[in-house]
């Protein structure tokens, strides 16, 4: 018996029995059926402003019903929204996003563009902020992602424009065909326009630019300048954004708080925040640095997206029940059940014992590839389905031994996505 399992004979469903999950919890329709494809557990800013992302991207109800409202996201919502709508209290213009890989920085940008386009047919605006700081007017939208950029060839925007450069882009998202045209020189030189000449693309309306995955467009620049340009614009840019009411930037950087970086683009990422700083340092005003999703909020946000309803007033029956089976048999449990904070922990991750979010944070999150809420969800989507696939009689709850490596998909996360191809034979 697992940790914490309850005895088979005490956990059956309905009657007398302790609830299993199959009582209390309801998964989402594409969760259960195991149909949510690769492109849903990744969030991509292109593909949601040019309208090729899944529906859970690219419909705000959806997007919005599907995320939980971590304090993170809030706060960026009020304060950029307040900027943008003229009613806030913010007097920053500029934030940074600044998570470890995976860590939710895209999907926080995407819930702005769609909190700029006005959160039309949002029915739970109120869990995010207050409705009134959502803009009422026409906000344009410019969104750089480094991941879909094209240098060399040049990125097609439409009305026959290709853009070579996060300026290019930017022009084009703001004003057009006619917005290309002002920067045209400076995108096909690869030299950053000045600050007014980009102001020049705002207009009297508000504006959002938004920059992600500034790192992978550095790395596709190398030998051509890149890193010069990019620090001149980003300048021109700050100093453009700052100097315009009802404007802001958000840009996300893949670094920890110590300022290292360990993805795939660390070397740049790094460069990046050095040169930030040093940036918000000549200018004198500092960004406002915020975490979309912290280390305790995870389990909240796989929560909302893998279920449609929990019933978490009668888990607590179920968490009273392993409580009771921790105290009674702590001479031979580990530390952790002996905590007097795990039934607490379980409140949050229920239907997920908290060995099962533990054990992926502290064991599986040390792998280089390993994207801690994208991956998680990766994971236990795949472990859901299975385990309401299989129905077992004694899930009170889903245990490490549910993340079934028997199946091929669970399987294939492991040994193929995470490079575990040495544990195949066991």
């Amino acid at each position: 018996m697992q940790q914490g399992q309850l005895p088979k004979d005490r956990n059956r469903g309905g009657g007398m029995g302790h609830p299993n999950i199959f009582d209390l919890c309801k998964p989402r329709e594409d969760v259960a059926k195991g149909t949510i494809a690769d492109s849903d557990y990744a969030a991509n800013l292109a593909n949601v402003l040019t309208g090729r992302a899944s529906r859970d991207y690219t419909d705000a109800p959806t997007f919005f019903t599907n995320t939980y409202p971590t304090e993170g996201l809030k706060e960026l919502l009020v304060n950029v929204c307040g900027r943008l709508s003229g009613r806030g209290e913010s007097v920053s213009a500029v934030f940074r996003l600044d998570t470890s890989f995976g860590g939710g920085k895209t999907h926080g940008l995407i819930a702005l563009v769609h909190a700029a386009a006005g959160m039309k047919g949002v029915s739970n605006v109120s869990e995010f902020l207050d409705p009134a700081l959502v803009p009422d007017r026409t906000v344009r939208v410019a969104a750089f992602d480094g991941e879909n950029s094209d240098p060399a060839n040049g990125r097609p925007m439409g009305d026959g424009v290709r853009a070579h450069t996060p300026w290019g882009e930017i022009a084009y998202q703001l004003a057009g065909k006619a917005g290309y045209e002002v920067v045209r020189q400076s995108d096909e030189q690869r030299i950053a326009p000045g600050a007014d000449t980009i102001k020049e693309l705002f207009g009297s309306d508000p504006v959002l630019v938004v920059l992600d995955e500034l790192g992978e467009y550095l790395r596709r620049v190398q030998g051509m300048g890149g890193r010069d340009q990019l620090t001149a614009f980003l300048k021109a840019l700050l100093t453009a954004i700052e100097s315009t009411p009802q404007a802001a930037i958000v840009y996300t950087l893949a670094v920890r708080s110590d300022g290292k970086s360990i993805d795939a683009f660390a070397e740049e990422n790094e460069f990046l925040a050095g040169a930030m700083s040093e940036l918000e340092s000549v200018s004198g005003r500092k960004a406002t640095n915020l975490n979309p999703t912290r280390d305790d909020e995870t389990a909240k946000v796989i929560r909302r997206r893998l279920f449609a309803s929990i019933d978490d007033a009668r888990a607590i029956e179920v968490i009273d029940a392993y409580r009771a089976l921790w105290t009674n048999h702590r001479d031979i449990l580990s530390e952790e059940a002996k905590r007097s904070t795990t039934s607490a922990e379980f409140g949050q991750t229920y239907p997920f014992h908290p060995d099962v979010l533990d054990t992926l944070t502290g064991k599986t999150a040390t792998l280089g590839g390993f994207q801690r809420v994208r991956g998680m969800l990766r994971i236990l989507a795949k472990t859901v389905a299975t385990v309401w696939a299989n129905r077992p009689t004694d899930a009170s709850a889903i245990h490490l031994h549910h993340i079934d490596l028997g199946s091929d998909v669970v399987r294939r996360e492991f040994t193929t996505r995470l490079q575990q191809g040495a544990f195949v034979p066991a």
